[in-house]
């Protein structure tokens, strides 16, 4: 079955919003509300920019009860926050529409109710932080708001703050920064009109905080598997995956792209999959001047890698990072791109692939016509993982280090049972079956995974030869594939088995693979 799938769609809906008026949109989705000194405030809803509560379950990974996004803007709760000593809390979330969990199944509750947080099991981050039992500290957010008073009596209608709106930015859930902006300030500042009257620095920041979510909505990052190329997706995130180093967090991002401001630039990476490992080669920052038209950028990779502890990695320029962080259900979309009558690009789906990583290793792939959401039979499993990720050794080569980075040395190194004599002798009796490699003489680099349990896999190829010469060591890996496996892992200076990066080289002539050897 061919879908339609646009990389685009969420634009559409952006440009209708804008076409309708914000006063539209606010009657098709009910805002959060906010009780702060005794008056109430909606949070005003900005296209795809993340609610607090979202923000809550892209941060923490926890699959949501909630529908936020959908044609109508309908997402079937609204919560409400009380700010209590320049803090935000979570008072309570009236569900109008929710799933609960049983077993493994989804269901729709159709209950219309007002819980507290613990209900959906909720938390702070540092629960010690905690005002009361009922309520939540949402120390999980560090963004902007802009709140709009809702007066309740004539005497308040005609107050000043009625007439504008106000700007908190929060770290950590907790204000850092409190402006009102009136509505005549707002066109002056739209109209571009320079003077002290206009607190413009809140305002950039703001609208830069609104263009990065924007722009994280417009495109899709790209996958290179098996020598195909698609579109690459994370299930149920609208994030781009890039964003995963920084768990989800864009203040995280903003710390270390921008000294902690928003840069209005969205991050999107280009991944390979390789011998079933993950890996992530470029990263671009996307901006545009409208929603259809991007301009990119290249970032710095090794600012992509997650803080880890003791491991002991020093990357090297140009070589993609293996994506160790990354473990869930992802999605690739395989088709072909075409562009409307109105110059819209579009993307028209001929085949899908759930994929499944643990620390970047694939451990199930499916393909399936159009659905994500069947977890059925049919899937192929990988058993193969590194036992602690972060914490990985290499033997010392090198040409490996070029491949895969520089990382500790064992105290022994991983072993083949039996010695190299036994791993040299099965291949004279295995020879490559192409005709085009006899009588060619060449060297051949392969670099694999020796992980604690003696299991080996995220085999690649190391050499330099190009062209043919590549395509010939390719043919010598798919065959050291099929050899018994029978390793002995590495070693540390305690004498506990780790992972390891190990290398093997052999010299082929005349399709016979000989003197093999390994570190």
């Amino acid at each position: 079955m061919i879908s339609r799938y646009s990389c685009m769609k969420k634009s559409i809906l952006i440009l209708f919003i804008a076409i309708c008026g914000f006063s539209s949109a606010q009657k098709e989705q009910d805002a959060d509300t906010l009780i702060w000194n005794g008056r109430r405030y909606a949070m005003v809803v900005e296209p795809y920019v993340p609610s607090v509560l979202m923000v809550y379950y892209q941060c923490s990974g926890k699959t949501s009860p909630f529908t936020f996004w959908s044609s109508n803007n309908n997402r079937g709760h609204v919560a409400t926050y009380e700010i209590l000593n320049d803090a935000l809390y979570l008072r309570n979330v009236e569900a109008k529409r929710y799933r609960t969990r049983l077993g493994n199944l989804w269901t729709e509750s159709g209950i219309d109710t007002v819980v507290t947080p613990d209900f959906f099991e909720i938390s702070s981050i540092d629960s010690s932080q905690a005002f009361s039992p009922d309520m939540v500290l949402t120390d999980w957010f560090s963004g902007c708001l802009k709140l709009k008073y809702l007066p309740t009596t004539k005497k308040e209608l005609k107050q000043a703050e009625t007439k504008g709106y106000r700007f908190l930015t929060l770290k950590n859930g907790r204000i850092v920064g409190n402006t009102f902006i009136s509505d005549d300030d707002l066109k002056r500042f739209d109209a571009g009109i320079q003077g002290p009257e206009v607190p413009r620095d809140m305002l950039e920041q703001y609208r830069l905080y609104v263009a990065f979510f924007s722009r994280c909505a417009m495109d899709r990052e790209r996958v290179a598997y098996n020598s195909h190329e698609g579109l690459f997706e994370r299930k149920t995130n609208s994030l781009p995956l890039a964003m995963l180093p920084f768990g989800n967090d864009a203040q995280r991002y903003f710390d270390v792209m921008s000294d902690g401001k928003p840069t209005g630039a969205a991050p999107f990476g280009d991944w390979l999959i390789r011998n079933d490992s993950l890996f992530l080669s470029a990263v671009n920052a996307h901006l545009g001047s409208d929603i259809y038209s991007f301009s990119a950028q290249p970032l710095q990779l090794d600012k992509f890698i997650p803080p880890t502890q003791d491991s002991g990695i020093v990357r090297n320029a140009g070589v993609p990072l293996f994506a160790h962080w990354v473990s869930g259900d992802f999605v690739i979309h395989y088709g072909s791109w075409d562009t409307s009558s109105l110059g819209i690009p579009s993307y028209t789906v001929a085949k899908t692939q759930k994929i499944r990583f643990s620390n970047g290793v694939v451990t199930l792939s499916q393909f399936s016509p159009s659905s994500f959401d069947d977890d059925g039979g049919g899937a192929s499993l990988s058993s193969f993982a590194p036992c602690k990720p972060t914490q990985v050794f290499s033997v010392d080569d090198k040409l490996l280090a070029e491949a895969v980075g520089n990382f500790k040395s064992p105290k022994k190194n991983p072993e083949y049972e039996g010695g190299k004599s036994t791993f040299r002798s099965w291949f004279l009796n295995h020879p490559l079956t192409d005709e085009r490699a006899k009588d060619r003489l060449f060297r051949v680099h392969l670099a694999f995974m020796v992980n604690c349990n003696g299991e080996v896999g995220q085999w690649q190829v190391i050499s330099k030869g190009k062209g043919e010469l590549f395509e010939f060591a390719n043919m010598v890996l798919e065959l050291v594939k099929t050899m018994p496996q029978n390793w002995q892992p590495a070693t540390d200076r305690k004498g506990n088995p780790v992972d390891c990066w190990q290398k093997m080289e052999f010299t082929v002539s005349n399709g016979v693979l000989t003197n093999g050897i390994y570190k």
